[in-house]
Parts: structure tokens; sequence; C-alpha cells
């Protein structure tokens, strides 16, 4: 696969991207010197590393198109999911939509509900870590996020969505995740296209 050019991508190279993401050996294996950041994902997707381009396509993504990356692959794959589950990535996408300073901030309580634990809860957490501070308001302090946080939490928003169903036809689901999540990187929805 030959994801093409990649206007939305915060990074250009994958010397940038990896420096906020350090690779682990197998996807170290297929970095080039002076690799672009697009030839970095399509060698992780050409060897078969289908998570790894999952979880480096979060983090090069741009904050808010990450986290919309995650409410569109939940839109193209459902799933069954509880109150609390809906209400976390109504947060999200309430955020996606319009990314206040509120809005951010009122993501971390369902994410918290959630006990951190689910894809709604990740997606949740990508929005709050998308800017800010992480200190509570009342402390009066600013702690920003790191740099990979959203897209983190983003990359195993995406992971947990691709879990449901049978486990012999997982890396279909990955596949369709990063198809939706490159369509986004080319400045589409990530909506359209084949079905799950």
């Amino acid at each position: 696969m030959a994801p093409g050019p990649l206007p939305k991508l915060r990074f250009s190279s994958a010397e940038e991207l990896c420096a906020v993401l350090a690779p682990g050996e197998q996807a170290g294996a297929v970095t080039a010197p002076r690799q672009g950041a697009a030839d970095f994902l399509a060698a992780l997707v050409a060897a078969g590393l289908l998570p790894d381009a999952i979880r480096y396509l979060a983090v090069a993504l741009p904050r808010r198109e990450a986290v919309w990356w995650a409410c569109a692959t939940r839109r193209r794959m459902p799933a069954a999911e509880t109150e609390p589950e809906q209400a976390a990535w109504g947060a999200a996408e309430t955020w996606v939509y319009e990314p206040t300073e509120p809005n951010r901030q009122a993501t971390y309580a369902h994410a918290e509900g959630l006990k951190f634990d689910t894809a709604g809860a990740y997606a949740a957490l990508g929005a709050f870590w998308s800017g800010g501070s992480l200190a509570p308001p009342e402390t009066g302090q600013h702690v920003p996020p790191g740099d990979g946080l959203t897209g983190t939490a983003v990359g195993a928003a995406v992971m947990f969505r691709c879990v449901p169903g049978e486990a012999r036809t997982i890396a279909a689901r990955h596949r369709l995740a990063l198809d939706i999540g490159l369509d986004i990187a080319r400045g589409g929805s990530g909506l359209t296209g084949g079905a799950p």
C-alpha cells in the first residue's frame, strides 16, 4: 500500500515522527535515512505492521483530526456500547466539532468514569490531552500535555475499536481503520469507502 501524499500530517520526516514516538525493534527495522513520514507509514504497512502503522498515523495527524479519526472509525465499525461509553464518544466528537476549552475539559470526566479502559475513554482522553493544561483549573497551574499524548490515546482508541469481531479477521479491521485514517490525512472525512 502506498498512501501517497498525506498533506494533513504534522511531520514531514520519519525522523521527526520517531522523535515523538520511539520505534520498537520491528518498526525501527523499516526506517531509512531521509525517509518521509508517509513513506515510513507505507513501509510499516508493507511489512505487515498494521498496529504500528495505526499508532504512528495517530501521532502524525493533527490532534483534532486524530480524535476525529477515532470517531470516524467508531461510525464505520459499529459495536455494542454502554451509555457511559456512548457519552464519552459524544464528548470527544463534541470537542472535534467545537474545540473549545470547556469542551476539552469536559472529556476528562467521561474517560475517568470509564476507568480509562475503553475505546471511548481513550477517544475522550485524546481530546483532553490535545492542549490546554492537564492540571485541574482550580489549581491555577499550567501543565501542558506532551506532544504525543493525543496520538497515543487515539491509537489506543482505534486499536480497541478493531477488537470486536472474529480474531481471524482482525487484520481486515486494522486495514479498514488505517484506510479511514489515511483518508483523513489526505483531507477527507473518513466516512466514505467500503463497508467493514
